[in-house]
C-alpha cells in the first residue's frame, strides 16, 4: 500500500469516527423528537442546566421567546408563595380551609375528588375568578390520601387573598421576582392561571424548594407522593406537568444541580407517560 493510499483510508476513518460522533451527538434531538410525535406533541422549546448558571435551548420548531400557558406548572409557584407567607406568620400550614389544613392542600390530600365527582375550576369562565369557588362537598377525610386536585389550589388563593388583603396575582408577583413579566388568567388562578416565556419559567423552576415542602406524608409512606407543590418520582425527581385544552403540554424536572423545563403545543393523551418518556430523553441531555 502506497503513501497515497494510507493516506486516504486515514482520512476515511476520520471522516467515519466524525460521522460516528456526530449521530451520536444528534441522537438525543432524534429521540426527542420521537417521543413528542409519539404523545401527540407538535412545536416545543426546553431549557436545561445548572440552577444558577446560564441555561441551554433547544428548540423543536418554537423560540425561546415565544410564550406558552404552564396550566399546572402555576402549582409549584403557589406553594412557594404559601410557603413564603408560613414562615412570614402570615398563614400557617396548619390553618384550616374547609376542613382541610394548608398543608393537606398543597400535597392534594384536602378531600376532594375530581374523578369521583368532577372538577369544578372546568366550568369557571372569564371574567370569573376560582378563587371564588365554593367548596363543594369532600370525597375523603382530609390528610388520609391523595388526589390531584384544581380546587384545593383555588381555595388556597382565596385564603391568601384574605390574609393579605392584595389579589392572589399581586402577592405572587410581589414574592415571586420570576413572576414579573408573566401572564396571569383568574379563571384558573392558582390552579394553573400562569403563562410567559421558558425563560422566565426556568429561572422560577431553578431557585431552591424548600425542605418542608418535601416531606413525605404519614399516608404515602413509599413510592412516588404528592409533596407540598410538586410530585416527587420513584427516583427521587421533583416533577410536574400542565394540560389543560388541547393547545399545549408543559413539564418540569428537577433533580440535584440539574433542572429542566419543557413547554409544547398539543396535549398527550397519557400526560403521565408522555412526563415519563420525556425524563427519559431529557436526562440524556445533563
Amino acid at each position: 500500500m502506497n503513501r497515497r493510499q494510507t493516506g486516504l483510508l486515514a482520512l476515511l476513518a476520520v471522516a467515519a469516527v466524525s460521522l460516528a460522533l456526530w449521530m451520536r451527538a444528534g441522537s438525543p434531538h432524534q429521540d426527542l423528537r420521537q417521543v413528542m410525535d409519539r404523545h401527540g406533541l407538535g412545536r416545543g422549546v426546553i431549557a436545561y442546566g445548572v440552577p444558577g448558571k446560564p441555561f441551554t435551548l433547544v428548540r423543536m420548531g418554537a423560540r425561546e421567546e415565544d410564550r406558552f400557558a404552564y396550566y399546572s406548572l402555576s402549582k409549584p409557584m403557589t406553594a412557594a408563595v404559601a410557603l413564603t407567607l408560613a414562615h412570614e406568620g402570615t398563614i400557617s400550614l396548619g390553618d384550616e380551609i374547609e376542613g382541610a389544613s394548608v398543608a393537606q392542600i398543597l400535597r392534594h390530600a384536602g378531600g376532594w375528588d375530581r374523578e369521583l365527582d368532577g372538577d369544578p375550576i372546568e366550568g369557571v369562565n372569564e371574567p370569573s375568578r376560582c378563587t371564588d369557588i365554593q367548596a363543594p362537598p369532600r370525597q375523603f377525610a382530609p390528610g388520609t390520601r391523595a388526589a390531584y386536585s384544581n380546587l384545593g389550589y383555588c381555595l388556597l388563593g382565596h385564603l391568601i387573598e384574605q390574609r393579605t388583603g392584595e389579589s392572589f396575582e399581586n402577592v405572587v408577583r410581589r414574592l415571586l421576582p420570576e413572576a414579573q413579566g408573566m401572564s396571569y388568567r383568574p379563571a384558573l388562578g392558582p390552579a394553573g392561571g400562569w403563562s410567559g416565556t421558558i425563560a422566565q419559567y426556568y429561572r422560577f423552576a431553578s431557585r431552591p424548594v424548600d425542605p418542608e415542602a418535601l416531606v413525605r406524608p404519614a399516608y404515602a409512606p413509599e413510592g412516588a407522593f404528592y409533596a407540598m407543590g410538586w410530585k416527587v418520582l420513584d427516583n427521587g425527581t421533583l416533577a410536574h406537568y400542565g394540560m389543560y385544552d388541547p393547545n399545549g403540554y408543559s413539564i418540569v424536572f428537577k433533580q440535584p444541580g440539574w433542572v429542566a423545563v419543557g413547554l409544547f403545543t398539543g396535549r398527550p393523551a397519557d400526560g403521565d407517560a408522555a412526563r415519563d418518556s420525556l425524563l427519559n430523553v431529557l436526562s440524556g441531555y445533563r
